[in-house]
C-alpha cells in the first residue's frame, strides 16, 4: 500500500531531493561496488549548508497579487531537480534567480497576472512540484525580468463525479493529496511516478508523465478527460468527453507542452475504485534476452498486471549487493539460484497486480505460468514488499552519494521490441566511454518498467566521480548526457519516455518531429503566446544549455 501519512506539512529540502529529515543511505556493499566500478570517491559535494545569495530583483510591473521577494524562496524556485541544478545549489553557483514569486489561487488570478505581464517583456515560469530533471522550470537566461508562478494554492479536489469516475483537480495538487482526497470516496488515480510525493497534477499533464504502474492504469494522457488552460491569448476550455471524433484532439497538444501554450488551471482525470489488495512477485530469469521475451509475452497474453519491471544483470547485481531488504537474504538467494543454473547473467523481474484478492491471485498465477516457460525462478514476495516500501525514497540516494563524492543521474527512452537490446547496448557503451578522455569511468544500470504491445521503455542509471570543482563535475555530466542522447537518436529511440523535453532535451527534439513538426508546434506557440511570455526556453529552443 502507499504511504498515506502525507497529510502533515513537511519542509522541502533546498539543494536536494524531497523533504528535510528524509534520507536513503547507501549500503557498504553499494559503496564497495562503486569504488570497484568507477574508482574511489571524488571531493564530496555536501548539502548541509546552502549559501543564500542576496540577489537584487529586477524591476517588475505592478502585479494584482502579492509578490514574494524572499531570497530563499527565490533561490528555491531558481532551479529544478536535475543533477546540475542540485550541484549549482550546493556549491552556491546559481547565477540567476526569479525576480519574484507569485501564488495565484484560481484561474482569474492567473489571467490577471498574465495580463499584467503582457507588453512589458516579463517572463513567467509555471511551477508545480519543481521536480523537472530536464531544466524545464529553471530561470530563463537573458536580462528580462522573470516571475515564477507557484501553483501550490491551486491544489484541491475541485469536483468528483462518482458515477462517471471523473475527478477535477487544481494543477498544484501533489500525488499524496490526490490519493488522500480520492481515498475518502473509495477511488484512486493510480498514477505513481517516482516523484509522486512532490510532483503535481499540472506537471504530470504538462510533461506527459508515466507512473510506475502504467501497465495497469495507463500513462497520464490515458487519464486526462478534460482540461482548462489559461494563455496570454485567452482561456482554452477542452470539455470532458469519453471519446470524440471532432477533429484532432487538442488535449494531446496541451499534454507535453510544458507551459509554452498556457498554464493548466484545471484537469479532469479518470479515476477508478481503490484496489483492495496489491501484491508484487519477484523472479529471476536466466538472462536479459529471456527477460525481454518474458515481459513481451506477458503483455501480448493480456495478463492484467499493474506493473512489470525487469532489471538488467548489472542492476540485478546491485540489488543483490544491497541485500534485497536484508543482509542475510541475498546470499541465500544467490546459493539457491546457482543450484538452479542461474549465475551472473540473471535478471530480476517484478510483476504486480492489484484489485480484489481473487483477481490478484488469478493474475499472478497467470503470470507465473508464462514466466515458467522462460525458466524464471520465483524469489517470492519479499523483494516486492521491499521495493514497494522504498520506491519513493530511492531518489534520496543521489544526495547521499553526492555527500560522499559520487554523482548519479538517470535518463530514459522507449523503442520497439525489435530495437530494445541494440539500444540498451549502444547507450550503455556510449555512457561507459563518454569520460575516457579524462581517464574516468562511468557505471551504468538499466531496467524496463513500462512495457507496451509494440515495445518498451528503457531506464538508465549512471554513476561517476565528482571532479575537483563545480564546473568540471557538471562538464562530466554534460559529456555523459550528450553521448547518451546522440546514441538514442542514432538508434531511432525517443529522446524521452516520461521526463519531458524541458531545456536539456530540446536540441534533439527535431530528430523526432522533423522540421515541419517543429514549425507546427512553433505556430501553435505563436498563436497562444505571441510575446513569448511563458517558459520561453523549453521545448523549442535548440540551444545547448547542459553546462549552464
Amino acid at each position: 500500500m502507499l504511504p498515506m501519512k502525507q497529510s502533515e506539512k513537511r519542509t522541502r529540502r533546498l539543494g536536494g531531493w524531497g523533504f528535510e529529515g528524509e534520507d536513503f543511505e547507501p549500503s557498504e556493499q553499494l559503496l564497495t561496488w562503486l569504488t570497484k566500478r568507477v574508482g574511489p570517491a571524488g571531493p564530496p559535494l555536501r548539502g548541509d549548508k546552502i549559501p543564500i545569495p542576496d540577489l537584487k530583483p529586477r524591476a517588475l510591473p505592478e502585479i494584482p497579487l502579492e509578490v514574494t521577494f524572499d531570497s530563499r524562496d527565490r533561490l528555491f524556485h531558481a532551479r529544478g531537480q536535475g543533477l546540475p541544478d542540485i550541484i549549482r545549489l550546493r556549491t552556491g553557483t546559481v547565477n540567476a534567480v526569479p525576480d519574484g514569486i507569485v501564488r495565484p489561487s484560481n484561474s482569474r488570478e492567473v489571467e490577471a497576472v498574465l495580463a499584467a505581464c503582457r507588453g512589458r517583456g516579463i517572463r513567467i515560469v509555471p511551477w508545480g512540484g519543481g521536480t523537472s530533471v530536464t531544466g524545464g522550470v529553471n530561470r530563463p537566461s537573458g536580462d528580462e525580468s522573470v516571475l515564477c508562478m507557484e501553483l501550490e494554492r491551486m491544489a484541491d479536489l475541485v469536483d468528483l463525479d462518482t458515477a462517471s469516475g471523473l475527478a477535477v483537480f487544481g494543477p498544484g495538487t501533489t500525488g499524496p493529496k490526490v490519493e488522500l482526497s480520492l481515498a475518502e470516496h473509495g477511488f484512486t488515480l493510480g498514477h505513481f511516478p517516482q516523484s509522486w510525493e512532490l510532483a503535481t497534477v499540472g506537471g504530470w499533464v504538462a510533461t506527459r508523465s508515466s507512473g510506475q504502474e502504467s501497465l495497469g492504469y495507463g500513462r497520464i494522457e490515458d487519464m486526462v478527460a478534460g482540461l482548462e488552460v489559461v494563455s496570454p491569448s485567452g482561456r482554452l476550455h477542452l470539455p470532458t468527453l469519453p471519446a470524440s471524433a471532432a477533429g484532432p484532439d487538442l488535449r494531446q497538444l496541451i499534454m507535453g507542452s510544458e507551459g509554452r501554450l498556457g498554464i493548466i488551471t484545471q484537469a479532469t482525470l479518470r479515476v477508478r475504485p481503490r484496489p483492495q489488495l496489491t501484491n508484487v512477485d519477484a523472479y529471476l530469469v536466466p538472462n536479459i534476452n529471456r527477460g525481454l521475451d518474458a515481459v513481451r509475452d506477458l503483455v501480448w497474453a493480456g495478463i492484467p498486471l499493474s506493473m512489470a519491471r525487469l532489471s538488467d544483470p548489472q542492476e540485478t547485481t546491485v540489488a543483490m549487493a544491497i541485500g534485497l531488504g536484508s543482509s542475510s537474504f541475498a546470499p541465500l538467494v544467490q546459493g539457491y539460484l546457482r543450484l538452479r543454473g542461474i549465475r551472473n547473467d540473471g535478471c530480476m523481474m517484478l510483476v504486480g497486480a492489484n484489485g480484489r484478492p481473487e483477481i490478484v491471485g488469478d493474475t499472478l498465477a497467470g503470470a507465473r505460468s508464462i514466466l515458467s516457460t522462460h525458466r524464471a525462478v520465483s524469489l517470492g514476495r519479499r523483494p516486492g514488499r521491499h521495493w514497494l516500501r522504498d520506491r519513493f525514497r530511492h531518489p534520496y540516494l543521489r544526495e547521499a552519494l553526492l555527500d560522499r563524492g559520487w554523482a548519479t543521474d538517470t535518463l530514459e527512452t522507449a523503442v520497439p521490441w525489435s530495437k530494445t537490446l541494440a539500444t540498451r547496448e549502444k547507450v550503455v557503451s556510449a555512457l561507459e566511454n563518454a569520460l575516457s578522455g579524462e581517464n574516468e569511468r562511468a557505471a551504468v544500470l538499466c531496467h524496463i518498467s513500462h512495457p507496451y504491445i509494440d515495445g518498451t521503455s528503457l531506464y538508465f542509471t549512471f554513476f561517476f566521480r565528482c571532479a575537483s570543482d563545480t564546473d568540471a563535475t557538471i562538464s562530466r555530466w554534460a559529456q555523459l548526457k550528450r553521448a547518451a542522447s546522440e546514441a538514442l537518436v542514432n538508434c531511432g529511440a525517443t529522446i524521452t519516455h516520461h521526463h519531458g523535453i524541458g531545456v536539456w532535451h530540446a536540441p534533439w527534439l527535431k530528430a523526432e518531429t522533423g522540421e515541419l513538426g517543429l514549425e507546427m508546434l512553433s505556430a501553435a506557440v505563436q498563436r497562444m503566446d505571441p510575446e513569448r511570455i511563458l517558459n520561453p526556453e523549453v521545448l523549442l529552443d535548440p540551444t545547448d544549455r547542459l553546462e549552464v
